[in-house]
């Protein structure tokens, strides 16, 4: 590997720049890796929570020092950085998960995520989203808890397309595992309305998922309009997910045929809008297509979506 003189982060050994801070590390020798046997691909906490603070540090200095501003800093010497192309944001999703894996972090560190969720890269914004929403779901700080909900609420409602849909996916999520989401149903209400208004489809759909995991029915006109009258399966699909959520027949219908129909991408979304539908039919479709021997992707789906109900069912005792 080539170990960047700057951050310390282990490069490959092809590796030209740093993939953490950009640095050129041409110059830079191959040394073989030499941990001791026992902690061989394990790096300490210590060492990892170095490496994400570094990692953000450099994140930081790029958006604000970047090449796309239009009055960017003039930087010389062998380091400077002369083009977007230079900084790579693997680094970064590396960080990302890593956090993802690590039990403990400081409240400092996980604050230093939502930023990203305005990354222009995509891929960022969507780790740091659902990152964001598993902390949602798993905080036992009440405080802490409430904060990274409105964060998400908050990126469904502006930015980036690919971060907005999937912060709602995640608050929706949280709000139907048990999150007393009471206190922000009019927050709900202008963010999923405000996704539903785009005309990408797949921010339409994010709007109903958020809006019927709430239990909200503002949007069930616009859901029986789109499961009637628009020309995308996909978009019946989320529609009749959304509808069914909510406890209305024409939904779970339309899902009991797409969960045995003949597209395989249907089906298996079908069995997972199953797990939140309120018709106590699901489970038993579930149940049916998880014993189905001949198409094992819907056979897994199926098995997922019986543990979340599962999960449901214990948050509503």
């Amino acid at each position: 590997m080539r170990k960047c003189p700057v951050c310390g982060y282990g490069n490959p050994d092809a590796g030209v720049k740093c993939g953490i801070c950009a640095r050129d590390i041409t110059a830079v020798p191959v040394k073989a890796e030499s941990l001791p046997e026992k902690e061989a691909g394990r790096p300490g906490p210590m060492l990892l929570a170095g490496l994400l603070l570094l990692l953000c540090g450099g994140l930081y200095f790029f958006l604000e020092y970047s090449p796309w501003k239009k009055e960017a800093p003039v930087q010389s010497g062998e380091n400077a950085v002369t083009d977007e192309n230079s900084f790579s944001y693997e680094g970064v999703l590396y960080g990302l998960d890593k956090m993802s894996g690590m039990r403990f972090l400081t409240e400092g560190d996980k604050r230093r995520v939502p930023p990203l969720l305005s990354c222009p890269d995509d891929k960022v914004a969507y780790a740091a989203a659902r990152l964001i929403g598993a902390w949602s779901r798993s905080e036992t700080d009440a405080a802490l808890g409430k904060f990274w909900f409105e964060t998400l609420l908050y990126a469904a409602s502006s930015g980036r397309p690919v971060a907005r849909r999937q912060a709602a996916m995640e608050a929706g999520v949280t709000a139907a595992l048990g999150f007393p989401v009471s206190p922000y149903l009019e927050r709900v209400k202008k963010a999923a309305a405000g996704l539903v208004a785009d005309k990408e489809a797949d921010l339409k759909a994010a709007g109903f998922f958020l809006s019927s995991m709430a239990g909200l029915e503002d949007l069930s006109g616009q859901m029986r309009d789109t499961l009637l009258y628009d020309p995308s399966p996909a978009s019946k699909l989320y529609a009749a997910c959304a509808l069914s959520r909510l406890g209305r027949s024409e939904g779970h219908d339309h899902l009991s045929k797409a969960a045995f129909g003949a597209d395989p991408d249907l089906r298996s979304e079908a069995l997972t809008c199953l797990s939140y539908s309120a018709s106590p039919e699901a489970e038993r479709l579930l149940l049916s297509a998880s014993k189905d021997n001949f198409n094992a992707g819907a056979a897994e789906a199926a098995k997922r979506g019986i543990k979340l109900r599962e999960q449901l069912a214990i948050i509503k005792k």
